[in-house]
């Protein structure tokens, strides 16, 4: 084994001396400054092999340089005969040699001694953003630090899982456990309404994002478009910070309006080669969801569903519901087929992960390679991620450092196939079309007998079923035959520089520079075969190709400057930067149908090309920013931020965003008269702050009229003007004030508590409409509103709360609020997003108003059934009739009770019947109609958090976590569904207490296909969203050293982890964790339209380290 280490070391001393140091190989002859010598050990005597000898001068900056050969021998050209040669090899005390004009320098190199000395350690934990750098405790802004060890033996494929429920202010929603998702966050809730609202993530230093469609929707992302966290392999982390108001994101800009979370990676360290490897094997399952409806209980829930409208029977004749043997089709329908299970398999994941890591005096280095593979809960689903970093630091001298940093991503994911768009719907996923097919459905094509004949059956067009069977497709075929395969891969190389101008012993003026590449590109490739559903000629065997390719070049150029005073209570420190951005993107696809396939009649018919496209953009981007920090005794703080954004989004006289931010922090608890009496007071301390941030639109040169193609004239391309010139466009700016403080008992328990305030100004709206006498429809961009958001976090953590010799038990918990009122809208815009009720089922009113909060809900207020048809006073008094605000029914002027109407007046206008859903009559006019709309509830959840200890004993810890939100609603489209009774879709078996005759007493209406008005969008299916959520248990032991040294192993870690192992909660939903803030989808709402739940898990991992 030390051997093997050795013959690493060679290797890579080798490869770092011939990479970075100016060297000199068999140089014997040619010159009079040549010396030569041996390298051993003092131990045994024994030869170095690659050992390191470099000339150095008085900055110990490598002149020349070399290594040992098998021998341990070196021969090495120098400049100054009397200059210094520096000596060092792995595990070893490094040398420092006088030439003194002699030709051969011999050099013994004694071993570094291992044993520990008592001695004590002054040292401070410090925040580093980039050149600027300062001591945590001084830190006068928002900002909460994680370590990725908290997460250790959890099986993630990207770390934004890991930190759900572990940031005060930061929610996290996983929108869907697909493979390749991922996730939408929120730092202290939604402060823009149509932009996006998460955060800025920035590694390293270098922010970390893509460019992406205008379009496209930020908070219910649940494909790998947005997934940017997937391309971060969360073992390469090393801890992350989370920049929450706008004193600290100011640094960023424009870029930092949401928050910021800034990873910090693994980096290389001194010391002897060290290989690490891990493996994780995760098994999850779904859990249990809606039951539905048998294949049998279906069928009679359909006939009674035709009957009820005109009570006829004839109208309930439907051939695939009779059962029916002289049906051709009668072994295709007499089926139980459980949709769900048919789609739905237990998944499964395995990690590999190794590192090489190590270094010496001049360079340290660190190589990592993942590989994951992934199978889905759903058929069909695979994800396949490669993933690579790679970072060297190497000091040049005492004041020139360079490095070099180089991530690669390569994943390849099988998604499933969307299936075909519904009336009135999106295109569902694989698992909603597989709680909405009909259960007496077989999958496969059967014979008379009733056996499978292996060929996929789809319900005929001709077939008397509503749209939505006959064209859904098979949601199995679907999934195993169909593809939808998206292939991406990111490279982003980065280097640095840092010169120290003037001595650092004296005072620091450091130069940083760094220059950070991010390439990216994607190919999407779909294939829909005929075999999948019954579509027309145009539709069958159906391509789409898609390519994606976008570079961006990022560069920060800082200074830092850093005096010593005589007098050490002073520190100041003062930075400057400068950073450009710029890049280009482009994409193209083309879509065809009818293409040949396996069973396709005539391979050599051509196929048709339904449509195609290409699109080319560009952007460039500047700042400039200054940042001071001065502390006096290190208790009184004072930080102040200016930065300057320019943009090519806005036109001359709005091209700059300016964002200051000050920020202030008095440490009462460093004050002598404090510490001498409370000396259990470790920390109190208050921080002030004020900040600027901002956002853009996503669009490009707005300033300029743009024009697009127009058809053809004279057999000669036209174009005509498309968006109307913005020159006075503004950056949606937000005002935020934080009021912080921090608090430390004992050394034991620490409290981070913040109240905060935003107020955001100028509002971005797209596509606001516009009077047409302009010749134009819409206006792309408007300033058109103000937003204020205000709200609360606590963060408490406990080390050791309960310690006994071996045993500990540390303890964490998180608490945060948050509030937004919309405070002012410009009209235009209330009337282009307010639009008038549809009067449709299932639909809530789209409503942005002033004073009430983004994501507010307005409906109908659901009642019961009623329980008979005719009114008879005394008797049968629940029936549908007017009644007055006492109560009282009210007559008309026959004396005859007034009948209640669904829109009295409209086209669609509806009696209801016994058996009909009941709905609140606000105004008592014994209309359902758009004045009966009230509020029901908000998206938004007024409260999240985390808890969860930490028990220790000895090499043995367990580790437990809960993450909780209270307060949010969710609207069920789900349960609508499956509930409704409207349509051919399977239900859940809730629809069995339905209304059957009259007297019935219960809350579920009578079934009516194609008819009625018993499932409006009401508060019947909003539901408390709030749940407590067992997040994960781990188990870890570590084996003991004295074990392992016989083996020549450093660690050997096993880990036991369970997910998701409870979910306390009141909704009815399969997951209630579901996403929101969207105006682009759901207004903003929050919808569970039967996403892939949140999976059960168990991981099982071991960690060796040599």
């Amino acid at each position: 084994m030390k051997k093997a280490k050795r013959l690493t070391v060679l290797a890579l001393s080798f490869l770092l001396t011939l990479t970075f140091t100016p060297f000199s190989f068999g140089q014997s002859s040619g010159g009079d400054n040549i010396i030569q010598g041996t390298v051993t050990s003092s131990t045994d005597g024994e030869s170095l092999i690659g050992a390191s000898v470099t000339e150095v001068d008085g900055n110990n900056r490598v002149i020349s340089g070399t290594t040992t050969d098998v021998n341990g021998r070196y021969v090495l050209k120098v400049r100054n005969m009397n200059g210094r040669i520096s000596v060092a090899y792995v595990g070893f005390d490094k040398q420092n040699v006088r030439i003194n004009n002699q030709k051969t320098v011999n050099i013994v190199l004694v071993e570094k001694d291992n044993t520990m000395q008592a001695v004590e350690v002054v040292a401070q934990k410090r925040q580093t953003q980039g050149g600027f750098s300062i001591p945590e405790r001084e830190v006068s802004t928002a900002i909460q630090k994680i370590d990725t060890k908290e997460f250790e033996g959890l099986q993630v494929s990207s770390i934004d899982e890991a930190l759900q429920g572990r940031i005060a202010g930061l929610d996290i929603v996983a929108n869907s456990s697909d493979p390749g998702t991922g996730t939408s966050m929120r730092i202290r809730g939604v402060t823009s309404i149509t932009g996006s609202s998460q955060p800025l993530i920035v590694v390293n230093g270098v922010p970390y994002d893509i460019q992406v469609d205008p379009n496209f929707d930020f908070a219910n992302s649940n494909q790998e478009q947005y997934a940017n966290m997937l391309s971060i392999n969360p073992d390469d982390i090393l801890d992350i910070s989370v920049l929450k108001d706008a004193g600290a994101a100011a640094i960023w800009g424009s870029k930092g309006a949401n928050g910021v979370l800034m990873i910090t990676t693994k980096r290389g360290l001194s010391g002897p080669t060290r290989i690490d490897y891990s493996y994780r094997f995760t098994r999850t399952v779904q859990p249990k969801g809606m039951n539905m409806l048998t294949g049998d209980d279906f069928t009679m829930l359909m006939k009674e569903a035709y009957f009820n409208p005109r009570q006829d029977k004839e109208l309930s004749n439907i051939p695939e519901y009779n059962y029916d043997q002289n049906n051709p089709e009668y072994e295709n329908f007499n089926n139980n087929t459980d949709w769900v299970d048919e789609v739905t398999q237990p998944g499964n994941i395995n990690d590999h992960y190794v590192t090489i890591s190590g270094g010496g005096d001049r360079a340290n280095y660190r190589v990592s390679g993942g590989y994951l593979y992934q199978n889905g809960t759903i058929i069909g689903q695979k994800y396949n991620r490669i993933s690579s970093r790679a970072n060297l630091d190497y000091r040049v001298s005492d004041r020139i450092r360079f490095g070099a940093e180089f991530s690669l991503t390569n994943s390849v994911n099988d998604r499933n196939y969307a299936g075909m768009k519904l009336e009135g719907s999106d295109r569902p996923s694989i698992l909603a079309m597989a709680y909405t097919k009909m259960p007496n459905v077989s999958v496969y094509a059967q014979d008379k007998k009733g056996n499978n004949t292996g060929t996929f059956y789809n319900i005929s067009r001709d077939s008397r079923l509503s749209y939505d069977q006959k064209y859904m497709g098979n949601p199995v075929a679907l999934a195993m035959l169909a593809k939808n395969q998206e292939k991406g891969f990111r490279i982003t190389p980065t280097f640095r520089l840092t010169y120290d101008l003037l001595d650092p012993n004296i005072q620091m003026l450091r130069f940083n520079s760094f220059v950070s590449f991010d390439i990216n590109n994607s190919k999407v490739s779909m294939f829909r075969p005929q075999e999948v559903n019954n579509a027309y000629w145009d539709d069958t065997n159906r391509a789409e190709d898609g390519e994606s390719e976008s570079l961006n070049i990022f560069m920060d150029n800082n200074l830092a400057w850093q005096p010593k005073f005589e007098n050490k209570d002073h520190n100041l420190l003062l930075y400057g930067s400068f950073q450009v951005s710029t890049g280009n993107s482009s994409w193209q696809n083309i879509v065809s149908y009818t293409l040949p396939s396996i069973s396709a009649p005539d391979a050599s018919n051509d196929a048709f090309l339904a449509g195609g496209g290409s699109a080319h953009s560009s952007w460039r981007s500047l700042a400039y920013m200054f940042r001071g920090h001065y502390a006096y005794k290190s208790r009184y703080i004072a930080d102040v931020t200016y930065r300057i954004d320019g943009s090519t989004k806005f036109g001359e006289a709005n091209k700059y965003g300016h964002f200051p931010g000050v920020s202030l922090k008095y440490i009462f608890s460093d004050e002598p008269f404090i510490k001498e009496k409370a000396p259990w007071l470790t920390m109190f301390a208050i921080r002030p702050a004020w900040g600027m941030s901002g956002n853009q639109p996503r669009a490009e040169y707005l300033h300029f009229s743009r024009y697009q193609n127009y058809g053809t004239y004279i057999d000669m391309n036209a174009v005509r003007p498309s968006t109307l010139q913005l020159k006075n466009l503004k950056w949606e700016t937000t005002n935020s004030f934080n009021l912080g403080f921090d608090l430390g008992l004992w050394d034991k328990y620490t409290f981070d508590i913040n109240l905060y305030r935003k107020n955001t100004k100028d509002l971005l709206f797209p596509n606001v409409a516009i009077s047409q006498i302009s010749g134009f429809g819409s206006l792309s961009y408007i300033n058109g509103g103000v937003m204020d958001n205000s709200g609360w976090e606590v963060n408490f953590y406990g080390n050791k709360l309960i310690e006994s010799k071996d045993f500990s038990v540390d303890f964490s918990f998180n608490l945060s609020n948050y509030t937004n009122i919309l405070v002012d809208l410009y009209q235009g815009i209330l009337d282009s997003y307010n639009g008038d009720f549809n009067y449709q089922n299932g639909s809530y009113l789209t409503r942005i108003q002033k004073g009430n909060s983004f994501g507010s809900i307005y409906g109908f207020r659901y009642k019961g059934v009623y329980q008979y048809d005719k009114y008879i006073p005394g008797s049968q008094e629940n029936a549908p009739v007017a009644r007055d605000g006492s109560g009282k029914v009210i007559l008309d002027q026959n004396n005859d009770p007034k009948y209640m109407y669904f829109a009295y007046g409209q086209t669609m206008k509806y009696r209801f019947r016994g058996g009909d859903a009941i709905y609140e009559d606000i105004n008592n006019d014994g209309s359902i109609d758009e004045l009966d709309i009230v509020y029901l509830g908000n998206a938004n959840p007024k409260i999240n958090g985390g808890f969860g200890p930490t028990f220790r004993y000895k090499n043995f810890y367990m580790k437990m976590f809960f993450n909780f939100r209270y307060g949010n609603k969710i609207i069920n489209q789900a349960r609508m569904d499956a509930e409704n009774m409207y349509d051919d879709n399977n239900q859940s078996i809730a629809v069995n207490w339905r209304w059957r005759v009259d007297g019935d007493v219960t809350e579920m209406p009578r079934a009516l296909y194609r008819e009625g008005y018993n499932w409006l969008g009401s508060d019947r299916y909003v539901e408390d969203g709030s749940f407590l959520r067992f997040k994960y248990l781990t188990f870890n032991y570590s084996f003991p050293k004295e074990i392992l040294k016989p083996l020549k192993l450093e660690k050997v870690n096993l880990y036991l982890t369970f997910n998701n192992l409870l979910v306390f909660t009141k909704y009815t939903g399969v997951d209630p964790e579901v996403g929101y803030g969207a105006l682009t989808s759901n207004r903003g709402l929050s919808v569970d339209a039967s996403a892939t739940p949140r999976t059960k898990d168990f991981t099982l991992g071991i960690s060796i380290g040599l």
